[in-house]
């Protein structure tokens, strides 16, 4: 319990510049991810990207009185290759305001959980965010049709905590939480710019594209621009309150 109630009050200090480094990092592998190693880092750097984008979607269609059926995150260069898919989640809405609800919640969910994340940094709790990740991913293990990969994930993370608690090594725990905090929002960082991106492309695309935008229009007969706009609002605010807090007290 001792070494439980040592993780819970680990305190951090936020390095931003090692967030900063990842997210360039993350954006710079992912614009050029048809290239040589690179669709194998891509697929490791937004894995918890992708997890906590469609993980919006199962959230926001729970809340909004549906049933989520699953959560897949392609794992596989040639898979996402020929589908252009990086994840998807399967839902069920009782009407189609919560299917509404369901699609939008998909760009939101970034953003939210880089702005908690850096809230949990300024309250000196980072392990609950590394917590609510944890309790993503098991609920991520229980839907998902694919179980294989996170059944290994699993694995090697008991693996880790069993040695690291085994171990009675503070500095050590408190070493895992720091890297493990930093590397979480630095990929959240570059998925909300690089999304910003995406989103505004996909809007004035000359080519009819099916994403989360399109099928909003669809439902609500309102202009996709709409909803980019929303998306990229919230992305840049959410930017612009981090980088005003830390770089401008």
């Amino acid at each position: 319990m001792t070494k439980v109630n040592a993780f819970f009050s680990s305190s951090i200090q936020l390095h931003l510049y090692w967030i900063i480094f990842i997210a360039i990092l993350y954006i710079v592998i992912h614009t050029y991810r048809n290239k040589s190693i690179n669709p194998i880092l891509d697929i490791y750097f937004n894995y918890i990207p992708v997890l906590t984008h469609e993980f919006g979607h199962i959230l926001f269609n729970k809340l909004s009185g549906g049933k989520p059926r699953d959560l897949v995150i392609v794992a596989t260069p040639s898979e996402r290759l020929a589908t252009s898919q990086q994840g998807f989640a399967i839902t069920q809405s009782k009407t189609s305001l919560g299917q509404s609800i369901t699609t939008f919640g998909g760009y939101v969910m970034p953003a939210l959980m880089l702005f908690l994340g850096f809230l949990s940094i300024k309250y000196q709790y980072p392990s609950l965010f590394i917590t609510a990740y944890l309790l993503m991913f098991t609920y991520f293990l229980y839907l998902t049709s694919r179980k294989l990969l996170p059944i290994i994930i699993v694995i090697l993370l008991v693996a880790l905590l069993y040695c690291l608690f085994q171990s009675d090594n503070q500095r050590m725990i408190l070493y895992i939480v720091t890297v493990t905090q930093h590397f979480i929002l630095g990929v959240l960082l570059g998925e909300v710019l690089q999304s910003s991106w995406t989103i505004f492309k996909l809007t004035f695309s000359e080519n009819r594209v099916s994403w989360d935008g399109s099928t909003l229009k669809e439902l609500t007969h309102i202009p996709t621009f709409v909803y980019s706009v929303i998306w990229i609002a919230i992305n840049l605010f959410t930017v612009y309150q981090l980088f005003k807090t830390y770089f401008l007290p």
